[in-house]
Parts: structure tokens; sequence; C-alpha cells
């Protein structure tokens, strides 16, 4: 429904680079910079810019929203659905009225997310995972591992079972 030629090939390229949780983080980081960038333009009276700006900033919020996964998201993808579709109305709202207001209202938002996402990021990478190391070896040693199909145990960690794939 949301899908986007351009918001699609933004996640996918990013993706491909680094981890899906990653490539996540960065799409936020560029929202926050476009969304900055248009704050600026308005300041100055360069509303094209200001346009340009919220134009590719909204894509990439499509491109992100068009990634939910409803089958397997439970119940954080209708969340963030509506919460997308709220965002996007308020960023077309920078180009018509209290551009300043609203573009730091969108940027509050978006900075929100961005740290949840990153937290995400913390407690579900490997690679952030510190390596423990056998005595007199040098290897690192294979982490234990939990068998479940839960994201999260009784104490809220992650189990490492198949239910820790990242579905946005």
């Amino acid at each position: 429904m949301y899908k986007t030629p351009y918001g699609n090939s933004v996640y996918s390229q990013a993706s491909q680079n680094v981890s899906p949780l990653k490539a996540v983080v960065m799409l936020y980081e560029g929202m926050i910079r476009l969304i900055g960038e248009a704050k600026i333009a308005d300041l100055e009276e360069r509303f094209e810019d200001r346009f340009n700006a919220v134009e590719k900033a909204s894509r990439v919020l499509l491109g992100l929203q068009g990634q939910l996964d409803f089958e397997n998201g439970g119940d954080v993808s209708p969340v963030l659905h509506e919460y997308y579709d709220s965002l996007f109305m308020r960023m077309m709202q920078i180009n018509s009225r209290n551009g300043q207001e609203v573009a730091d209202d969108v940027l509050t938002g978006l900075r929100e997310l961005k740290r949840t996402w990153e937290e995400v990021h913390k407690q579900m990478e490997p690679s952030n995972q510190p390596s423990q190391t056998a005595p007199n070896q040098g290897q690192p040693q294979p982490q234990p591992q939990a068998k479940s199909n839960q994201p999260y145990g009784s104490k809220g960690k992650p189990t490492g079972g198949k239910g820790t794939e990242i579905i946005i």
C-alpha cells in the first residue's frame, strides 16, 4: 500500500551493507538530517529546498513503513504503521503552515524513535555483545544460547532463539 520504489531501494541498499537494525538507525539519522535541512531552508525562505528535503524524508519514512511485517511483527507493526501515518502527515504540514513548529515536532518524534531503535540494536546485535575469552587461549568462546521461539526470556533479555529475528 505505501511501498515506494525510492523508499524500498533506500532500505534495501542500507540493509545490504549493514545489519537491518543498523540500517533502520541510519535511515532515521538521514530523516533527522533532512528535516533539519528543511527547517533551515524555511528560515531562509528557500521554499523549494524545504519542499525537496521534506519530500526525501517522507520517502524514507514511507519506505520504512512499507517494510513493516504484519504477519510476524506482533503488536508493534500496527502501532508503527499508525505512527508513521501520523508522522508523514506532520511532515507534509512543514510545507504548509508553522513550518518551524511542525519541524520541531517531527524532529522530536524521529529522535525518540531513533533512540528506541538504537537500544534495540544494542540488545539484539551479536557484535554488540562482549566476547568471552577462555584463560590462556586468546580465542573467543561461543556464548551459550537458549533454544526458544520467544524473543525474550524471563528477565527481558534476548534468548537467542528463532524469535529474535528483527521484524519492523
